[in-house]
């Protein structure tokens, strides 16, 4: 663990030994990475403590002397600086993204600038190098340029219970609760954090090669009692919005959807219940499947003969495999021909892209159902595709698996992502921290003896237009169930 100065060191341990984190085994508090915090992990976490004690170095400084001094009291009215720092440690401990993308620190700004480079296939390469003398040496065909890439917030609420407030006063006191309020906090920060980078692989890879379609008619698959209708393609893109500080739109959506109904827009349903009565439609983007809906997200029954159209972008970049294991064949032996696509995805990459085939994304489900293949048995066992001790996907085709873990993913049980490490950019621009202490009132305005406080953090995350070739997928669906019918 690193910090700026020897004293903020020094606090940090003090605070630690109290909490009881320096008694916790590295096997126990680092079971989710094999019993060893990762390096990459480590090497960020240290980054962003020093941009945080630099922020702080005053508040730290003082809550040092004050300890050393027998003074347990470091805080009245605020959070101790110490106790922000140990949730923001903890809460990057559990980032397992973090050695999947190029993560660093920041200056906060209103817009920041990502560069890379990027292979232009279309000029020089290394088939051009030899030149005899007195020819025109050719340019390399590397381009470097830069992006911009926009602040995202993240901040929540807490409500302090008075065992944190006077964490640094009580000589005799029950840390447990503690402990669970500091690692509900951080377990909430990394569990944004990781939500927005799995989604973003998605949402990268299918970006690239993105065709759009303008007016599909949706009425023809109507016939008075079907509900959910079916997309000529999939899976469908995202729209993606980009927004400023104050929360507005920056430039146009790309890839929009715009939903028609009877003559007239349909909005998107979005689960928040606040939305007025009305025509919804719910889409899944995975696999193509669209119904309309209430505000309540109730399914409705398109009317026979009603107009009813939609326009969109769906993915290229997505080999689409159907799970329907054919009549005559062994379910483990047809798994064997998903592991052969996957393989075929690595070349996509490696041979056509010029990209490194080391990232692998897939859920638990998927990771199950992969490894009922028949390669995987010790009789059928090939180099390279191999289980973990714990049963789980290790490696396919030397490509390092990872699980995804988390509601509302993307991935959903629908998909397989290929890729390389360290494409998508991840920046901390103001670490994780927490506002004064306010007596919290109840709802006649009364004291209620508590106290609470908010904190924020902004990142950035961004993956370069031109890098987004470096991800491709494949998703997975059931040919006999993706039809029209009657409920979702």
């Amino acid at each position: 663990m690193d910090a700026l100065y020897p004293e903020i060191r020094r606090l940090q341990e003090n605070i630690d030994r109290r909490l009881g984190y320096l008694s916790i085994p590295d096997a126990k508090r680092f079971a989710q990475y094999g019993g060893s915090l990762p390096a990459p992990i480590r090497k960020f976490t240290d980054e962003v403590l020093i941009r945080f004690d630099a922020d702080h170095t005053p508040r730290l400084m003082h809550e040092s002397k004050m300890l050393s001094a027998g003074d347990g009291s470091v805080a009245d009215v605020s959070v101790p600086a110490v106790w922000e720092r140990t949730v923001l440690r903890e809460a990057l401990y559990r980032m397992e993204f973090l050695p999947l993308v190029d993560a660093g620190t920041d200056a906060f700004a209103s817009s920041i600038s990502i560069a890379y480079s990027h292979r232009d296939t279309t000029a020089a390469g290394r088939t051009d190098t030899r030149v005899y003398e007195g020819q025109e040496i050719p340019r390399a065909g590397v381009v470097q340029t830069s992006e911009l890439a926009y602040p995202i917030p993240q901040k929540i609420a807490f409500e302090l219970s008075d065992e944190l407030r006077h964490l640094a006063t009580a000589r005799s006191i029950d840390y447990d609760p503690v402990v669970e309020n500091m690692n509900n906090s951080a377990r909430i920060i990394a569990e944004d954090s990781h939500h927005l980078v799995m989604n973003e692989f998605i949402h990268a890879s299918d970006e690239y090669g993105a065709v759009p379609i303008v007016g599909e008619d949706l009425e023809l698959q109507a016939d008075g009692a079907k509900r959910v209708f079916i997309l000529d393609h999939f899976p469908v893109v995202r729209p993606r919005k980009t927004y400023d500080l104050q929360g507005a739109q920056i430039g146009s959506t790309k890839n929009p959807i715009t939903v028609t109904y009877n003559g007239g827009a349909v909005a998107e349903w979005d689960g928040t219940g606040e939305q007025v009565p009305g025509i919804y439609y719910v889409l899944n983007y995975n696999l193509g499947e669209i119904y309309l809906s209430d505000e309540a997200g109730e399914p409705l029954i398109p009317a026979d003969g009603t107009a009813y159209a939609i326009s969109y972008s769906y993915a290229t970049n997505a080999y689409a495999f159907d799970t329907d294991t054919p009549v005559g064949t062994d379910p483990d032996e047809y798994m064997d021909t998903l592991l052969y696509r996957l393989a075929l995805r690595k070349g996509l990459l490696e041979d056509t892209r010029y990209y490194r085939a080391d990232l692998g994304l897939m859920s638990g489900t998927v990771a199950t159902m992969v490894g009922q293949a028949k390669k995987f048995g010790a009789n059928f066992k090939v180099p390279g595709t191999d289980l973990t001790v714990d049963g789980s996907i290790g490696r396919i085709k030397d490509i390092p698996f990872t699980k995804t873990a988390g509601p509302g993913l993307w991935f959903g049980d629908q998909r397989i992502l290929v890729g390389q490490r360290g494409t998508t950019r991840f920046r901390v621009l103001k670490p994780w921290q927490v506002t004064s202490l306010i007596n919290q009132k109840g709802p006649n305005g009364r004291f209620t003896g508590k106290k609470e406080a908010y904190g924020d953090q902004w990142i950035a995350l961004h993956t370069p237009s031109q890098l987004k070739a470096a991800y491709t997928t494949i998703v997975l669906y059931s040919a006999s169930s993706r039809v029209a019918r009657a409920n979702p």
